[in-house]
């Protein structure tokens, strides 16, 4: 059998993200801080907050100039992006990602279930 390889999935879309991680001959969908398996593309930033997700998308009325959200798909041809990604000690993992054509950048924080270690 080949050497075992963990990899992570990301999947960044307009609407909603999601993460997997591939471990153990499968793949497993990781959960947000609400337990759902897709996050909502949304990120507002207030002067003391930064809000990711359902709570972005529930503020982004309140909040139009802070708010990220909606960022179409790249045009035809080859789209240019750089993606970051980094998990702290207590397993969250935080992606970040910028469209280098554009300069729009997403980000997401995704709180994994604390019972489960990877």
């Amino acid at each position: 059998m080949a050497e075992d390889r963990n990899a992570i999935g990301i999947d960044l879309g307009t609407t909603h993200s999601c993460v997997a991680v591939w471990q153990a001959d499968h793949v497993e969908i990781l959960v947000n801080g609400q337990g759902n398996r897709t996050t909502r593309s949304y990120v507002t930033f207030t002067d003391t907050n930064r809000l990711v997700g359902d709570e972005a998308f529930n503020q982004a009325v309140r909040f139009p100039a802070n708010s990220v959200f909606g960022i179409p798909p790249a045009p035809k041809g080859v789209p240019s992006f750089a993606v970051y990604f980094d998990i702290d000690a207590n397993g969250v993992l935080s992606v970040s990602a910028e469209d280098r054509s554009t300069g729009q950048k997403e980000e997401i924080t995704i709180t994994g279930d604390t019972r489960k270690r990877f």
